[in-house]
């Protein structure tokens, strides 16, 4: 079995045991992991904070829900930008990449590409280098190095390895896992949030992260 196919499997495997989790435990692990990220150093030092519109449904499951921490994030006066995919009518050379968006609120968020609400670029201001702040980044799972299993698209690969500021992956407790298999151009994330706490990978200074 070749890495793409051994990510494709372990993919199914995941958003399979994604999918199993009671909405009362979801709801749960949302709450809790709102609550860890109030509490990051990092988030309450962060001028900018990147975030991500959850997605999901019955079959695949669902992505932890950070909206609270976005809107706690505004009320603080941050910046808030989220995350939209090159489409085809953009006429982007590379339809590969995502840009950035600020956000002050989630009414004007339309779905995107693949079905994701995202910015509407005539509404929104464009980040045109955003170098810095505190990236909260998605995944189905993490590993202990800090690698993240997506869904195969590569969008936040891409991104991390041009984004200079501090890279936090999120997820549901139970998917950080020992180890994923990961290819040339994958990415790691510095720390890895989950409703039972914060996970510094290898070499991370926990001094950076925390009050």
């Amino acid at each position: 079995m070749n890495m793409r196919e051994e990510k494709r499997t372990l993919r199914a495997k995941l958003l399979a045991l994604r999918a199993q989790l009671p909405p009362t435990e979801l709801a749960r692990q949302n709450a809790a992991l709102n609550e860890q990220i109030f509490r990051l150093r990092a988030f309450s030092d962060a001028r900018l904070i990147l975030g991500f519109y959850p997605v999901g449904s019955e079959k695949r499951g669902f992505e932890p829900d950070i909206l609270p921490a976005l809107r706690q994030a505004l009320a603080m006066g941050k910046r808030v930008a989220l995350p939209r995919c090159r489409s085809a009518e953009d006429g982007e050379a590379d339809l590969r990449e995502m840009d950035f968006f600020v956000v002050d609120a989630w009414e004007n968020l339309r779905p995107g590409s693949f079905g994701i609400h995202e910015p509407d670029p005539a509404l929104h201001e464009r980040l045109e280098r955003p170098e810095a702040g505190l990236c909260l980044v998605p995944a189905l799972a993490f590993d202990r190095a800090g690698y993240r299993l997506g869904y195969g698209k590569g969008y936040y690969d891409r991104f991390l390895a041009r984004f200079a500021g501090d890279a936090l992956g999120v997820c549901l407790d139970g998917f950080l896992l020992r180890q994923l298999p990961r290819g040339y151009y994958d990415r790691a994330v510095r720390a890895v949030m989950q409703p039972k706490g914060l996970y510094f990978c290898e070499g991370e200074q926990r001094e950076a992260w925390t009050k």
